[in-house]
């Protein structure tokens, strides 16, 4: 059945209380910058992401860090893992992969073995920044939206309970790909196409965060 009018109402609550920290670090300041909005952390890192320097490279590879782990208490480690491990042959590597404005798998990433950067969690933010109107995040909170018997594409994401994160196959990429089509289908049929695949993405993962588990999960199931 096509989703609610009381539905829709709490699904663009949910994108627009999207909450998550819009912050990212300036490295030759050495501070963090709270930005205005999650805009501006997307241009910023997205900046950095393609830029012709490799330092800047760096800086957003690990920005992505700094933003995702924002509310965890290792993401220094984290960040710190990545500016003090990564060599100069995989960000040349890297921008090899964004050559003519491509954007890359995240298989194809993953085979340059950037440190800190193995699972989709964060494959997928990589993607996320450089193209945020076409693709989103699927991480483990996401992952949530999984109910038994379900058709749709999350059902079949490989990602066992046990596993620490969601690995990067053939299978789970051409699910990811699955994912942000459904996202963008929500934003179509249901909000006129005003909101952009990410967008989406981020309503979903707000209700979860705020408890609402069961209604996204419905909303998910009925879009």
């Amino acid at each position: 059945m096509p989703l609610t009018g009381e539905q829709i109402a709490f699904f663009r609550e949910a994108i627009t209380g999207y909450s998550f920290p819009a912050v990212y670090y300036d490295f030759q300041e050495n501070r963090e910058v709270q930005a205005r909005s999650m805009t501006d952390v997307e241009h910023a890192i997205s900046g950095q992401l393609c830029s012709v320097h490799a330092e800047d490279v760096k800086n957003g590879l690990a920005n992505i860090l700094y933003w995702g782990y924002a509310n965890i208490g290792y993401r220094d480690i984290r960040v710190e893992g990545l500016i003090n491990n990564i060599t100069i042959g995989q960000i040349k590597a890297f921008q090899g992969l964004l050559a003519n404005g491509k954007t890359p798998t995240m298989a194809e990433i993953k085979t340059i073995h950037i440190p800190q950067y193995s699972g989709m969690s964060f494959l997928s933010k990589v993607l996320m920044f450089l193209n945020p109107t076409h693709y989103c995040v699927l991480d483990k909170q996401i992952a949530r939206l999984r109910t038994e018997n379900s058709p749709k594409t999350l059902n079949q994401l490989s990602f066992g309970p046990k596993e620490t994160q969601i690995r990067i196959s053939s299978h789970n990429e051409a699910i990811y790909h699955c994912w942000r089509a459904e996202c963008l289908a929500v934003s179509t049929t249901y909000c006129g196409g005003e909101y952009r695949v990410v967008d989406i993405e981020r309503g979903f993962f707000h209700a979860i965060q705020q408890g609402r588990l069961l209604d996204a999960q419905t909303i998910y199931n009925g879009a």
